[in-house]
């Protein structure tokens, strides 16, 4: 009997040895086919600066009389754009995400919405003259790229609101600080 015991213990042990390296090379691969090693890693916009965010581009949508096109740069989780398609189903929302797992997770959080959708594709070669709000969280030296872009492209009504970090060479409109420079977003009109 204690033979049987010792065996099914060693057996369950193997599996879940097996189980964990299989999960493990799951996971580095999705992150290194990701583009990972090529962009920025996917951090979520949270907090109090998100909520504020938020609130701001809500209060422009309700204000609008015709259906506005929302677009994330490095949408990563969605965590932006979700919580804004469920609440304004007459406006468009497209998150732009080159890494694969957090594209992946914002389609499946996004399966049942019509309004939404996440491709895979480099931001800087998409297409931004007909959106009139953009939502920016990216490192200092992708937002140098994407000035000229937002410069030449974008409608002059059009809104940019950037976490934490500024586009160079653009004065913007507004910034809104919530207790630090950590904790603050900028307001940019093209």
């Amino acid at each position: 009997m204690l033979e049987i015991l010792s065996f099914c213990g060693l057996l369950l042990l193997f599996v879940l040895t097996l189980v964990l390296v299989i999960l493990s090379l799951v996971f580095i691969y999705l992150t290194a086919a990701s583009g990972f090693m090529h962009s920025s890693p996917s951090v979520p916009s949270c907090g109090k600066v998100k909520d504020a965010m938020l609130q701001s581009v809500a209060a422009e949508l309700k204000k609008s009389t015709v259906p506005m096109s929302v677009v994330d740069l490095g949408s990563g989780w969605g965590s932006l754009l979700l919580p804004l398609a469920a609440k304004f189903p007459q406006h468009t929302f497209i998150g732009y995400e080159i890494a694969r797992l957090p594209l992946f997770i914002s389609r499946l959080r996004a399966h049942k919405m019509k309004n939404i959708r996440f491709v895979r594709q480099d931001i800087l070669k998409a297409d931004l003259s007909t959106v009139d709000i953009v939502f920016l969280f990216l490192l200092p030296s992708m937002m140098e790229k994407l000035t000229d872009k937002c410069r030449t492209e974008m409608k002059k009504s059009a809104l940019i609101y950037s976490n934490r970090f500024k586009l160079p060479n653009i004065k913007e409109q507004q910034k809104v600080s919530l207790g630090s420079d950590y904790y603050s977003y900028y307001i940019y009109k093209m």
